[in-house]
């Protein structure tokens, strides 16, 4: 498992994340919601250690692999998909894909490109087109299977769905639960608290740097805190928590409930 014990991490000037402990399990997704500003792509930073450690350890099955440098991360089976996409635009999608697995053998890389491709066809009859010319929902798909190409055993996201149009995100969110069930343990950080608490196995709310919450992903979506400051709907329920209450049900009903329907955990991407 991915494991941080009282993880501290900072720019240049104080500490932006304050002893965090959390934990990611092979075949589990964990979804970390909060404000702008509370430190949640900080936290895949320094996990991947883009960012240096002040105090604290981050462990990989096992291995103390604190301030170890990004590629020993890869080596251990992290990989981070950064908040913006970050494809490299002038090489082709084919290109972009290898990257991800660098270090596999051809044989190795060409069987994980299938995998991708089943996982992206969007992409399939791109392969030979620049990153740069495709559609920010491409490029998402693009980013998150260079990802895949490592075979990762913990996949971290930072904002999927930023700037996707619905129908992206619904395809992208349909995917997410698979990578789960699969035995991949996702990091999900995504602006979208009520996609991302909809599908995730566990979740926390981050502030300020600290942990304030802890549950499943359905706790904290029917938690009338969360509702009120995170969800959007604050100023349409007022303090009243019966309301909130109801509203909850109806984000999870438009959503998909346990028995759901639109991101439930048994959906497949076409």
């Amino acid at each position: 498992m991915l494991e941080l014990k009282s993880l501290r991490s900072g720019y240049d000037g104080p500490d932006v994340l304050h002893g965090l402990d959390l934990v990611v399990e092979p075949g589990t997704l964990v979804s970390v919601i909060g404000a702008n500003g509370a430190g949640k792509s900080t936290l895949l930073r320094t996990i991947s250690s883009l960012i240096r450690t002040r105090s604290g350890t981050i462990t990989v099955d096992g291995t103390d692999l604190t301030n170890a440098g990004a590629p020993a991360m890869v080596s251990h089976g992290v990989s981070h998909v950064p908040e913006g996409r970050q494809v490299f635009a002038t090489m082709t999608v084919a290109e972009n894909l290898d990257l991800g697995a660098y270090k596999a053998s051809r044989s190795v890389a060409s069987e994980r490109e299938e995998r991708v491709l089943e996982i992206f066809p969007a992409l399939k009859e791109r392969m030979n087109h620049l990153a740069g010319s495709l559609s920010g929902g491409q490029q998402q798909m693009l980013a998150i299977g260079r990802g895949l190409m490592a075979e990762p055993k913990y996949l971290l996201l930072d904002e999927p769905s930023l700037g996707l149009a619905p129908i992206v995100v619904q395809t992208i969110f349909q995917i997410l639960p698979n990578l789960s069930k699969a035995g991949v343990g996702v990091l999900l950080i995504e602006q979208n608290g009520q996609i991302a608490l909809s599908i995730a196995d566990k979740a926390v709310l981050l502030e300020r740097g600290q942990i304030t919450l802890r549950g499943t992903g359905q706790e904290l979506l029917k938690n009338p805190e969360v509702i009120e400051r995170y969800l959007g709907v604050g100023n349409s329920v007022g303090t009243d928590s019966e309301k909130r209450i109801e509203m909850s049900l109806r984000i999870r009903t438009a959503l998909g409930d346990e028995t759901g329907k639109l991101f439930s955990k048994n959906s497949i991407a076409n």
